[in-house]
């Protein structure tokens, strides 16, 4: 268990509360300045709800897909999707992907990278978990997040940031504020 969780555990404890929620800092995913904001709430910005955050920068099997959490989490993988750009299926639709877990239900997911030698259950900070692609249900390269509670989507953890269709997806800015 990491330092961060172990302290809000022992918090939690000592108020008579067990698997208290807790809101997290979410960087962009992709580690160029060019990465944008290209789903929101809607599919494309305008389209059908998609309720999730998908960044692109229009490369594929390009720059590393980053870890967005700020601070020590671990991030459980679930793979074996072959390489793919613009769609495979596998995974049902998530392609290659990860999972934070937290409490009460809550979990923060990154999904539709192309996984490489970084790929691989790891408790990191902002470390590489894959190249930018289209894995599962994809219709191109790009990065989707989502924070759920019980399979739920949540819109709230990146809209409370002002984070908005256009806004910079590079990994140095914060883009959402998920529960875990």
């Amino acid at each position: 268990m990491n330092v961060k969780k172990l302290m809000y555990a022992v918090a939690a404890l000592a108020a008579g509360y067990a698997g208290v929620a807790v809101s997290a800092t979410a960087k962009g995913p992709i580690c160029e300045t060019s990465a944008w904001v290209n789903s929101t709430t809607y599919y494309n910005c305008s389209g059908s709800s998609h309720t999730a955050l998908d960044i692109g920068n229009a490369s594929c099997n390009e720059w590393n897909h980053r870890a967005m959490l700020s601070g020590s989490y671990r991030y459980v993988f679930y793979g074996g999707c072959a390489a793919a750009c613009n769609g495979s299926t596998c995974n049902g639709g998530a392609g290659n992907y990860y999972v934070v877990t937290g409490a009460n239900g809550w979990d923060f997911r990154q999904l539709h990278f192309i996984s490489n030698v970084s790929s691989g259950t790891a408790t990191c900070d902002g470390c590489a978990l894959g190249l930018v692609g289209g894995t599962g249900s994809a219709t191109g390269p790009h990065s989707h997040s989502d924070n759920r509670q019980y399979g739920t989507r949540a819109s709230a953890w990146y809209t409370s940031k002002g984070t908005t269709c256009g806004s910079s997806g590079y990994c140095g800015n914060i883009v959402g504020a998920p529960t875990l």
